[in-house]
C-alpha cells in the first residue's frame, strides 16, 4: 500500500482509530477537514497533542526514517544548538487497504515552539532584528557541523522569543565544518522592510522541493497547468517552467503526480516535472485512493506503484475475462 494524502486525510479525522500513540491528536483544521501539505519528502500536517503543538511528518521513502535517525544519533553525542527533536513512532500510523489488509507506517514528530514562519514574521518583527537571529541560527549551526541544505523561508520558524530554529531536516548532513547558506533569506528581509513591499505577494523562493504540492485550501496551487498554442506544460507560482510546452495533453496534479501525453503516448511526471512513468504507455489512469497507476501497452495491463516500479502485468485478455467474471458474479 502507498501512503496518499487522501487516506492521510482520513486518519488525521479519525486518530483513534488510525494512531497506537496519537489516538488523542487535533490536527489544524480548514471547515473542519484537517489541513495537510505534501512535498517531494512526506506528508505533512500541525497537530495539537497533549497541549503541545507538534508537525507530524509521513515520510515516502524508508531512506527518510534511515536519515533522521543517522541525524538524531549524531545531535546526541554533539551539541543540539538550535536543532529541534525530532521523534519517530515506528509502526505508528495504521491504515486499511481496500481489502482490509492493515499496513503500519512510521512517522515523525518534531514539537513546535510557538512562533511564526520567516514568511509570515516578516510582517511583525524589525528587519535588523531577524537579521540578527538568522544570523546567530547560522553561527550557531556551523559551530556543530550541522548544514541543513534546505534554508527557506518555511523552514525556518522565528519563535516568540526571537529566537530562529530551523525546520524540516530531510536534506541535512553532518560535517565537521560547515556554512550554511542564508543570503537569500537576508536578501528577502531586507525587501520586506521597504514600506511598499507586501511580503504575502513576494516570491516562495524555494521551498521543501522545487515545486511544492500544498493541499491546503486556503493557498494557491503551487503548480499550474499552462497551454501554449496546441502544447502544454506547467509553471510554479513565481512562473518558472517546471516543464517545456511539449505535451499534447496533461492533467493537473493530484497527489503530487500528474498525467501527461506526448505523440499519442502517455506517462506520468512529479512535482519538479521528471518523468515518473516513461510515456510509453496507450492509457494511463490513477487511483488517487491507494496511489497506484493502472496503464496498458498492447498486449499488457500493468499495476505501477507511485514511484513508477511496475507491480504486476497481464495480458489484457485476461484481465478482461477477469473483469467480466467479477462482474458476472
Amino acid at each position: 500500500m502507498i501512503p496518499t494524502m487522501t487516506y492521510f486525510k482520513v486518519a488525521l479525522s479519525a486518530p483513534a482509530h488510525h494512531f497506537k500513540r496519537l489516538r488523542s491528536a487535533e490536527p489544524l483544521l480548514y471547515n473542519g477537514s484537517p489541513i495537510i501539505r505534501r512535498t517531494n519528502s512526506a506528508i505533512e500536517s500541525e497537530i495539537l497533542w497533549k497541549g503541545r503543538r507538534f508537525m507530524l511528518y509521513l515520510p515516502l521513502q524508508a531512506e527518510s526514517i534511515h536519515k533522521i535517525e543517522e541525524l538524531e544519533s549524531i545531535a546526541r553525542e554533539r551539541s543540539r544548538g538550535p536543532l529541534l527533536e525530532n521523534h519517530i513512532l515506528y509502526e505508528e500510523l495504521m491504515m486499511f487497504d481496500s481489502v482490509g489488509h492493515k499496513h503500519l507506517f512510521d512517522i515523525v514528530l518534531q514539537e513546535l515552539p510557538s512562533g511564526k514562519t520567516l514568511r509570515e514574521a516578516v510582517n511583525c518583527y524589525r528587519a535588523n532584528d531577524l537579521k540578527a537571529a538568522i544570523q546567530k541560527m547560522k553561527c550557531r549551526l556551523d559551530a556543530i557541523g550541522f548544514r541543513h541544505n534546505n534554508l527557506t523561508l518555511s523552514n525556518i520558524l522565528i519563535c516568540d522569543s526571537g529566537i530562529a530554529r530551523p525546520l524540516r531536516y530531510w536534506y541535512a548532513d553532518w560535517e565537521l565544518y560547515s556554512d550554511n547558506d542564508i543570503s537569500q533569506l537576508i536578501d528577502f528581509i531586507e525587501r520586506s522592510s521597504h514600506a511598499e513591499f507586501d511580503a504575502t505577494l513576494s516570491p516562495l523562493l524555494a521551498q521543501d522541493c522545487e515545486a511544492e504540492y500544498n493541499a491546503s485550501p486556503t493557498a494557491k496551487r503551487a503548480i499550474t497547468l499552462r497551454c501554449k498554442g496546441h502544447r502544454y506544460g506547467f509553471v510554479d507560482s513565481d512562473g518558472r517552467m517546471i516543464t517545456p510546452f511539449i505535451y499534447s495533453w496533461a492533467s493537473n496534479f493530484e497527489e503530487g503526480r500528474a498525467i501527461v501525453a506526448k505523440n499519442g503516448k502517455m506517462g506520468a511526471i512529479d512535482c519538479n516535472g521528471r518523468k515518473v512513468i516513461p510515456v510509453i504507455y496507450n492509457s494511463l489512469e490513477f487511483n488517487i485512493e491507494t496511489g497506484f497507476f493502472t496503464a496498458t501497452r498492447t498486449p499488457y495491463c500493468y499495476l505501477i506503484d507511485y514511484d513508477g516500479k511496475i507491480v504486476r502485468r497481464t495480458r489484457i485478455e485476461e484481465n478482461e475475462h477477469a473483469m467480466a467474471a467479477v462482474e458476472h458474479f
